[in-house]
């Protein structure tokens, strides 16, 4: 009989905490959600957002775009968010940190998700969004 709290011992695969242990009380089932099915994560890729103008110009408004992604953990927010970061560093070639520190937190969180759905490797989930 253990002498206090299980935990759900958890390491993330990808992105900027890759290697870092997260320890969730198991009576904390709130902050755990269901890995992507493979059905939604095929409806992402072939639903992925396309069109110009996805970037938000308004610095307050992406930043509150930002954080409410994250802080939901709704992935379903993240495409258009990370595509137009994309578009923005096609067009200019470079990003600011805002937008940088988003695609380094997002990314990894939304491509892991795709690659354990559909079974690919990490590194091919961006060719297979944008094929």
């Amino acid at each position: 009989m253990p002498n206090g709290p299980e935990y759900y011992v958890l390491q993330p695969l990808f992105g900027e905490d890759k290697g870092t242990i997260v320890r969730v009380p198991t009576t904390n089932t709130v902050s755990l959600a269901p890995i992507l099915s493979k059905e939604v994560a095929f409806d992402l890729v072939e639903n992925w957002p396309k069109g110009d103008n996805l970037y938000e110009a308004d610095a307050k408004k992406r930043k509150q775009n930002y954080e409410s992604a994250i802080a939901s953990g709704e992935y379903l927010t993240f495409p258009r968010l990370l595509e137009g970061i994309r578009q923005k560093k096609a067009k200019e070639g470079k990003l600011n940190s805002m937008d940088q520190q988003f695609l380094s937190r997002a990314q990894p969180i939304l491509y892991g998700e795709i690659a354990s759905a559909l079974g690919v490797q990490y590194e091919d989930v961006d060719g297979i969004i944008h094929k």
